[in-house]
């Protein structure tokens, strides 16, 4: 059925299918359960919480009426906006969103290195008033199959830091199967010097974690991590003024707080789901070597370009080495995966739901 057709029958007054359903009538929850998520949302704004959304009030919900079926999200928007309590105004459909899909983006093949995928990036340098130094702040979320944003502020946007942090976070927090970075020199490591390992790279490939390393300069292909910043930025630092970067830890430990509530209620069930990995508190952290490369692998998400310093060559960079693709590849994504025990990479292309392999070349590195 058409958008306009049902935008046109949702406006008509009363329904032609003989139940007498008039328009602003509640059918299935009562005139009960809508003050009740009013009340819900009302103090959520009340209260400064930093996460206001339709998921977070079903939540209270569940907790204030433990005993009653909570309503759904599609309800609580309604009576949310009906009451005049929206607080963030609807997205608006932009155009060209598919061209990530035309540009054979490989969903298929990020979807399938594992069941849980975490994100993690550095937030931007932030300054508190009257104070020259610069505050960094790591963030980290899950993506797929778990769901939870957290951010700390750490002493500099160093592999240390993120290490340090993660493997803290991970004592408690699955360990993902994919943990999705960008290409900051503190994770890729390297500099000038090609296809060498980062501590950090080898901190990941030691827990067994697959780094997959999202295009350069193309930051919505990391949206997740991405838009978890916007919201630092927007939720947290917009709304405050600074004063000491202990204000700044008090603030992050009460926005870690909210997200850990729903985290923990919403995937209850699949927290208790056998083959879910932690990591022990007395475990070495080990950034200096690789323990073995069997079954290790990195993986690359590139968008094929022209390089008019390599004479217009066609190709992706991976690991500050070039590697040339075909001409047809031109302008369209592929995905590299580094396979370490036999020191291959191996590159594919997606389409409608095919991967096809379109290069295999040896790539030495240095670990």
């Amino acid at each position: 059925m058409r958008r306009a057709t049902l935008v046109d029958w949702l406006k008509q007054p009363q329904y032609r299918d003989g139940r007498g359903w008039r328009q602003g009538t509640l059918r299935r929850y009562t005139p009960e359960v809508r003050d009740r998520v009013i009340r819900l949302k009302q103090q959520r704004i009340d209260r400064q919480k930093y996460f206001l959304g339709a998921p977070y009030v079903q939540m209270d919900y569940a907790k204030r009426y433990p005993k009653a079926e909570p309503p759904s999200l599609w309800f609580i928007n309604e009576s949310v906006r009906s009451a005049g309590l929206q607080t963030r105004a609807p997205r608006k459909r932009a155009r060209g969103q598919d061209v990530v899909k035309r540009q054979r983006f490989p969903i298929k093949t990020i979807v399938g290195l594992g069941r849980i995928h975490q994100a993690c990036d550095f937030v931007g340098k932030k300054y508190i008033h009257g104070s020259p130094e610069p505050i960094s702040i790591l963030s980290t979320s899950y993506y797929q199959w778990f769901e939870i944003y957290q951010i700390w502020r750490v002493l500099g946007e160093t592999a240390q830091a993120a290490v340090t942090t993660l493997a803290a976070f991970w004592v408690d927090h699955p360990i993902p199967q994919v943990l999705r970075i960008d290409n900051a020199m503190t994770f890729r490591g390297g500099g000038r010097h090609p296809a060498v390992l980062s501590r950090f790279v080898k901190f990941l490939l030691n827990c067994r974690i697959t780094p997959l390393f999202a295009a350069p300069y193309r930051a919505y292909t990391n949206p997740h991590i991405e838009g978890h910043n916007r919201t630092f930025t927007e939720k947290l630092w917009a709304r405050h003024t600074f004063a000491a970067p202990e204000e700044i830890d008090r603030e992050c430990a009460r926005f870690n707080a909210e997200s850990e509530e729903f985290f923990r209620f919403k995937f209850a069930q699949r927290l208790q789901a056998k083959g879910l990995r932690y990591r022990g508190q007395k475990t070495s952290i080990n950034t200096e070597t690789l323990s073995t490369t069997r079954g290790k692998r990195i993986g690359f998400i590139r968008f094929v370009e022209g390089w008019k310093e390599r004479n217009d060559a066609i190709g992706i960079v991976v690991l500050e080495r070039f590697i040339e693709l075909p001409a047809a590849c031109l302008n369209q994504y592929v995905f590299a995966a580094l396979d370490l025990a036999q020191a291959m990479l191996h590159v594919y292309s997606e389409h409608e739901g095919g991967v096809t392999e379109i290069r295999k070349t040896r790539f030495p590195y240095s670990a």
